[in-house]
């Protein structure tokens, strides 16, 4: 993610000293190669900048982060979709946009277990059917409530303490 980061140079001069260790990368790698994993930290990055506190990057001013926040995503985005994957794809994409809403709705508690499940079933060998429980636990989170297919799926990918503090 960082050599992403160093490669656009307004970003590079907001680097944190220290590079944050991948919480999502190592959940799906496999399927996806390393390089292909490391998308969903950069689309992590993005949703922090735009949503929280970045951990690759220093804060700046709203508009910054914005703009740092779109840098990630779609940075994110290329580094998924060489993968050709349409399914990890567009997990990313209803990823997003959810927990943009959840943020917005004041339901932020269920960032974590909503961002394992989707590393969940990226990562899961039977794509039709994580792609089913995926579809289901997310319609429910939509409908208001209905966490626990979302928790089923992320009790797959285990605990992720660093990957809530972040998303807190």
């Amino acid at each position: 993610m960082r050599e992403e980061l160093l490669a656009e140079p307004t970003l590079a001069a907001r680097l944190a000293a220290r590079p944050a260790a991948p919480l999502l990368a190592p959940l799906v790698a496999p399927p996806l190669d390393a390089g292909d994993a490391a998308g969903l930290d950069l689309i992590l990055e993005g949703f922090l900048a735009h949503h929280g506190r970045p951990r690759d990057l220093a804060p700046a001013s709203r508009e910054d982060d914005v703009l740092a926040g779109d840098f990630c995503y779609a940075a994110g985005l290329v580094r998924v979709a060489r993968a050709g994957d349409v399914f990890v794809v567009a997990a990313l994409a209803e990823l997003v946009a959810l927990s943009a809403g959840l943020v917005a709705e004041g339901r932020g508690d269920v960032l974590p277990d909503l961002w394992r499940a989707v590393a969940a079933a990226i990562a899961d060998p039977d794509r039709p059917g994580a792609a089913a429980a995926l579809d289901a636990a997310l319609a429910a989170v939509r409908a208001g409530g209905g966490e626990a297919g979302l928790r089923t799926l992320a009790r797959r990918v285990g605990e992720a303490p660093a990957l809530a503090e972040a998303l807190a």
